[in-house]
């Protein structure tokens, strides 16, 4: 069983998004002052960088090659949003985009017909971004109480940008729906 060309470039997408969120806590990482942070932010960079290795097997186990994808769903977020600047931005923004990949790859993993393969990847990357979520949760808790910072209103105003992006890619990146919707 061989996949399309379109199940190709999802793959590639997600791939590509993989990577941009590994290059992104590797800054991160490197920028911060806070030492546990620093701890959980390299963490986070390498489950990401594993997870962009882990498509790439996916594709090339499926007889493909990745496809190049430079505008991935964080490009949209910074297009929305630009380079959050505090560490509370970049937790919140975590947060709410790994609830959304969780929807997203559930939403793919539900499709019949799907690739085996495939699916004990989307399978292994659900059992590990519920694992993403809980750290960043708690490090988002504990910021918003030390700065009096109101987190339910901040989480229902990055939901609602996350909602207008989830619109925009849905209407700019037509395959990778139409992929998930057949």
């Amino acid at each position: 069983m061989e996949i399309s060309k379109q199940e190709l470039w999802v793959l590639s997408y997600y791939r590509a998004s993989e990577l941009a969120g590994a290059l992104l806590f590797g800054r991160l990482a490197r920028r911060t002052e806070d030492d546990e942070l620093r701890v959980f932010l390299t963490e986070h960079f390498a489950q990401e960088a594993s997870h962009a290795w882990v498509w790439t097997e996916t594709i090339r186990n499926v007889g493909g090659a990745p496809l190049p994808i430079l505008d991935t769903y964080q490009s949209a977020y910074a297009r929305e949003i630009g380079i959050p600047s505090t560490m509370f931005e970049v937790l919140l923004l975590t947060e709410v985009f790994e609830q959304r990949v969780f929807r997203h790859f559930t939403a793919h993993a539900a499709r019949k017909g799907l690739h085996p393969t495939v699916r004990a990847t989307l399978d292994r990357m659900l059992d590990e971004e519920r694992e993403h979520v809980g750290w960043v949760t708690r490090m988002l808790e504990a910021l918003a109480s030390e700065g009096g910072i109101d987190l339910p209103a901040e989480r229902a105003r990055y939901h609602a940008i996350d909602e207008r992006i989830y619109d925009e890619v849905s209407g700019h990146e037509a395959a990778l729906w139409e992929y998930l919707e057949s």
